[in-house]
């Protein structure tokens, strides 16, 4: 194991660890009835938070054999996800992805961090960030370096980053990533967030992060972003 701050689990270990050790209590129980080690195949889990982790894996089988490392560390976003610089340029399937977790930041910030959210809440935001490296994994290079130049617009993000929440939502962890949407708007005071750029600028009339009401509505229609607004004004 890393002595970094980065647990690396080899599937070797998988049958010496319970599942319900590693998972532990409330809404991490939902693959109890499973090896959840079983997710830990190529990933680098951060350290302290390998269960939160594992119960949002455990919605992305698809993701199963991808290579990501999670790390913690300073950065000015609470969370963000990134395919490695070289694999950028790799074909899909060979892609290697970075989840850096913040755990320090600017002042304003400091209550977005991991350690103070609730069990449910590290679950749902770890699962936007998976939601991102699923999307990354279906496109090929170019529409990655697209991607990477559309985060010069505003507008592109907030579709971006809205049909990210709706792919977390179709992957079973709508409730989880209403707790994230509920604690943040409450603790940053605020009805639409739009990320930490936006922290200083105030209020905005644009959803780029789902709210809880379109969470909501989101579940209740399957998932099925034909049937929900994009947008909510």
């Amino acid at each position: 194991m890393a002595l970094a701050g980065i647990f690396v689990i080899q599937a070797s270990q998988a049958q010496q660890v319970s599942p319900i050790e590693v998972l532990g209590a409330g809404t991490l129980q939902a693959v109890n009835k499973q090896d959840p080690l079983q997710y830990a195949t190529n990933k680098d889990l951060p350290a302290g938070y390998e269960k939160e982790t594992l119960a949002a894996l455990a919605h992305f089988p698809e993701l199963k054999n991808v290579t990501i490392k999670f790390r913690v560390k300073k950065s000015f976003a609470t969370l963000k996800t990134k395919p490695t610089f070289f694999s950028m340029f790799m074909p899909r399937g060979h892609r290697s992805y970075i989840i850096t977790i913040s755990n320090k930041t600017t002042a304003k910030l400091m209550p977005l961090m991991f350690e103070h959210l609730g069990e449910e809440a590290r679950v749902g935001v770890i699962g936007h960030e998976l939601s991102h490296v699923l999307d990354f994994s279906k496109k090929n290079a170019w529409q990655c370096f697209k991607i990477a130049a559309g985060h010069l617009s505003p507008r592109y993000l907030d579709h971006f980053e809205y049909n990210t929440d709706m792919i977390c939502i179709q992957h079973g962890l709508g409730k989880d990533l209403e707790s994230w949407s509920r604690y943040i708007r409450k603790t940053m005071h605020t009805v639409f967030w739009r990320g930490a750029d936006y922290v200083y600028k105030g209020d905005s009339k644009y959803e780029r992060y789902m709210n809880p009401s379109t969470i909501e509505k989101n579940m209740s229609a399957g998932g099925n972003p034909a049937t929900v607004s994009s947008q909510e004004k």
